[in-house]
Order: structure tokens, then sequence, then C-alpha cells
């Protein structure tokens, strides 16, 4: 029963590498989900429930009631657990790492330099780039401060990752490869047939 956490910048290329390394290891790769679980969970409406997802509650201001981040969170780390606790699973982002902090895992850390970022959210969010250098800050901050809110961490400390990858100087390919090979030399998978 293996276990994949990839905390991530935004743009460094969680989107493509984490489903493709479930695909590889014929895993579920879980990341939006979460929301929707979240809103059978928590009675959250979608729209307001997004405003919470990893965002700190002094980032939400008082846009209802000051309950809803707390339930968000609990929701969130009962959610994950489940996850984790039938296994065989990659979870993107969510703090996933740090509540899954004492089980038999790998967690890893997407990060990206500023051109590679920018390519990829102007592709995916179609945006030019000055937007797409806002978007990049933005969910910089709202994610460091719902780590340090939530976890009273730094999500750029190494120390809370297998690895720290620079996708921008490895290439996703390598990166989806290494990974699928970490995983199935931790828990004794057996190699992808060839295709």
């Amino acid at each position: 029963m293996g276990i994949i956490t990839i905390s991530r910048q935004l743009g460094a290329g969680a989107t493509t590498i984490a489903p493709d390394v479930a695909r590889r290891l014929g895993w579920e790769c879980v990341d939006k989900q979460i929301l929707e679980r979240e809103v059978e969970e928590t009675g959250i409406a979608l729209p307001y429930l997004v405003h919470y997802d990893e965002r700190s509650p002094k980032d939400i201001g008082q846009r209802n009631s000051s309950y809803e981040p707390e339930r968000y969170f609990a929701a969130l780390q009962r959610i994950i657990e489940s996850y984790a606790d039938r296994g065989d699973v990659v979870i993107v982002g969510r703090g996933a790492n740090f509540i899954l902090k004492g089980r038999d895992a790998l967690h890893y850390r997407l990060i990206a330099d500023m051109p590679f970022r920018l390519k990829r959210v102007m592709e995916l969010r179609w945006v030019n780039e000055k937007p797409a250098r806002e978007i990049i800050a933005q969910s910089d901050r709202e994610r460091a401060e719902f780590i340090r809110h939530y976890f009273h961490e730094d999500v750029n400390n190494p120390e809370h990752y297998h690895a720290v990858i620079n996708t921008s100087m490895m290439g996703i390919e390598t990166i989806i490869e290494r990974i699928v090979w970490a995983a199935r030399d931790r828990w004794g998978l057996a190699a992808e047939p060839a295709s």
C-alpha cells in the first residue's frame, strides 16, 4: 500500500506529473476530488469552499462563518487520511505531507524557475505574462500561509520532503520516471509491462 504526496509550486508541472505517476503505478491520483468530498462532508457550497482550499483563514477574511474554515480543515484531514488508509494513491497538495507525516509515504516538492512557471500558467490559464506573474505570486503567498497557519511549518523547508525536484532543470518525463522508480523500489512493486 503505497502513498505519494506531491507539494508543488503553481506552474511546476504537478498537473502533468501526478496523474502520470499514478497511471504508471496503477494508482489513484487525488487532487480536485478532495474538494468534491469536502462539499459532501461539510455542507459548504463549492463556490465558498474553493475560497478555503489551500488558504489560511486570514487570507479569506470574514466572507462567511468563522467556523467554516475549521470545518474545511477538519474535513480535509479526514479525507486525506481516508485516501491514505486505502493506499496506492498520489495526493496533490493541501498539506498532505504534513497530515500523513507518520505514514509510510514518499513526499515530494516540485519547484521550477519563473520562466518555466510563467509559460505553463500562461498556457493553462490562457493569460498573458503580467496576470500569470500575479497569479503565481498570489498562489505562492496563499499556499505558504496555509501551511504556516495550519501546520506551523515552512512549505519551502526541504526537510519536509524526500526530494525537492526542480522540474525546469530535470524535465517532466524524467521526474515521472524517477518518482515511479522510487515507489516501485520502496514498496517492491513490479515494473510496468512493456507496451
